[in-house]
């Protein structure tokens, strides 16, 4: 006589997952850095403070050409995937923001996808899909994160309310330092150029740093999906 299947629920704990998302596209860029410093593509320094390349440049040539294009894409990836169960869990608790956070984090990965694919080729119309790419992705990505952020902080529970005030607060200090940059490069008698390329690489940080508030967040709070598996009995 046949065995019947018995069906037992495995739970994947997310917080992992969100943390590997958030982490990665910094380890990319820092890896691109030093690959393409190695190979004589941009020069030394530390880039948080002396400004001496921009992220871009590090992926433009040589080796840090493929590892940037060959890593980020799949990041994206993984980045719409983040921003759906974000939506889906904050629709679980009933916030009413959930299904715009997804919405902006779709729009913001396909909007570094853009930027990713037209890195490194030259011509204005690769310039204006890059400019086009990374002002969405940051756009929108700052969007989705006060929002997620600020509904968190709005909860009844204290961990969620402690999460959220802090995220919300990292996100305050981003769109700051972003303000910030603006400003100086909108003055003329300032000259931003020796600073740009650190603000460009300070925000990406913030931004990352986000993500991985949320995914102790994720952590501490449990969220984890089930799904089915079916066990054949002996």
């Amino acid at each position: 006589m046949p065995h019947t299947p018995e069906t037992k629920d495995v739970q994947i704990r997310l917080g992992w997952f969100a943390l590997v998302t958030a982490f990665m596209p910094l380890l990319t860029i820092h890896t691109t850095y030093l690959v393409s410093a190695m190979q004589g593509h941009v020069d030394w320094c530390i880039p948080y403070i002396q400004s001496c390349t921009s992220i871009s440049a590090t992926g433009r040539d040589g080796a840090g050409y493929f590892i940037f294009k060959g890593v980020m894409v799949p990041i994206m990836t993984l980045f719409i995937v983040f921003w759906f169960l974000t939506h889906r869990w904050l629709q679980g608790l009933g916030y009413r923001y959930g299904k715009g956070v997804g919405w902006l984090g779709l729009f913001a990965s396909l909007f570094l996808i853009l930027y990713t694919v037209a890195l490194g080729h030259r011509g204005d119309e690769f310039h204006l899909m890059r400019r086009i790419g990374v002002t969405g992705y940051f756009g929108m990505t700052g969007i989705a994160q006060i929002l997620a952020g600020s509904a968190l902080y709005r909860s009844s529970w204290p961990l969620l309310q402690r999460s959220g005030r802090r995220l919300v607060v990292l996100t305050a200090l981003t769109l700051t330092t972003a303000m910030v940059s603006l400003v100086w490069q909108s003055v003329p008698t300032w000259d931003y150029d020796p600073v740009k390329h650190s603000f460009e690489w300070i925000l990406i940080m913030m931004l990352n740093f986000w993500g991985i508030g949320m995914a102790i967040l994720w952590h501490k709070a449990g969220l984890s999906i089930t799904l089915p598996r079916a066990v054949n009995l002996q």
